[in-house]
């Protein structure tokens, strides 16, 4: 154990530890796996009940890319303190290990949902990163989403449709990587042209290219199969959950089954019902 004396603030060493570990996008599960620290012990550090060695406290350091007088001394949450991001993959493509550039927690310090309506799309694009902007934004929390970052789109348009609707809202799960994008599923790309909500055909590895897809078919000329180089991207996100108002009436085919059953039960409750 470190001794506390005049020359070591330990009062804001595990509040930093724990703004850093969010900004970073980890869980204290993943950071323990990946600093090989336990995870209670991590618990223990953030809550301030224990003390990091000086070994762990450089490991602490060296992960963050931060000065142990800074870790120690610093309000990192509150004060104006240079965090450097994490270095850019080979050939210039932006790494997406880090979290999203804003993140806001509620009073427990839980990861907040960020709302993006389609009146603020232009602005997103350009904002991502500001601070001010986005705690513009509406913010809720919805059970079962717990342990990664989220963030809700609204949709516009019918490119998508039938499976998703214009109106309807997408809560995506933050993507750390190109390369981990699931393939054929719905993602939201934000990249240099745009926010978009397609089914993302993942084809980094054989052409170096990701392909956005439309689900529609009565529109499909209206929406052809976009291109998108890696180093375009800014942020991916999983569509994890459909919120959606969307109670259109159904289908042709259904009401002709619809009436054909009805017709069937008539019939059965005629042949039932004895003849005088």
């Amino acid at each position: 154990m470190w001794k506390k004396d005049a020359n070591f603030a330990f009062m804001n060493l595990g509040a930093n530890l724990k703004f850093l570990r969010k900004k970073s996008g980890k869980t204290q599960e993943m950071l323990s796996t990946e600093l090989r620290v336990g995870r209670t012990t991590l618990a223990n550090y953030e809550a301030g009940i224990s003390e990091p060695n000086i070994e762990t406290l450089l490991q602490f350091s060296n992960f963050y890319g931060i000065p142990v007088d800074i870790l120690l001394s610093k309000n990192l949450a509150a004060e104006s303190v240079n965090i450097p991001a994490k270095p850019a993959l080979p050939g210039g493509r932006s790494s997406f290990s880090e979290m999203p550039k804003v993140i806001t927690v509620d009073a427990g310090g839980h990861d907040n949902i960020i709302y993006v309506p389609v009146k603020a799309r232009a602005g997103y694009l350009n904002g991502y990163g500001d601070t001010e902007f986005m705690e513009s934004l509406p913010t809720f929390r919805l059970p079962g989403l717990n342990n990664a970052t989220y963030r809700m789109f609204e949709v516009e348009g019918p490119s998508m449709a039938p499976n998703v609707m214009s109106g309807d809202r997408i809560i995506g799960e933050w993507v750390d990587a190109v390369e981990n994008i699931r393939d054929s599923r719905v993602h939201v790309i934000v990249h240099k042209g745009g926010v978009a909500i397609k089914r993302v055909l993942n084809r980094v590895r054989e052409r170096g290219k990701l392909y956005l897809k439309s689900d529609t078919i009565a529109h499909r000329h209206e929406f052809p199969i976009v291109e998108i180089d890696p180093e375009d991207i800014r942020e991916i996100w999983y569509g994890r959950l459909k919120i959606s108002s969307d109670f259109t009436e159904p289908s042709e085919v259904y009401h002709r089954i619809a009436d054909l059953e009805t017709d069937v039960m008539e019939l059965k409750h005629l042949l039932k019902t004895p003849h005088k």
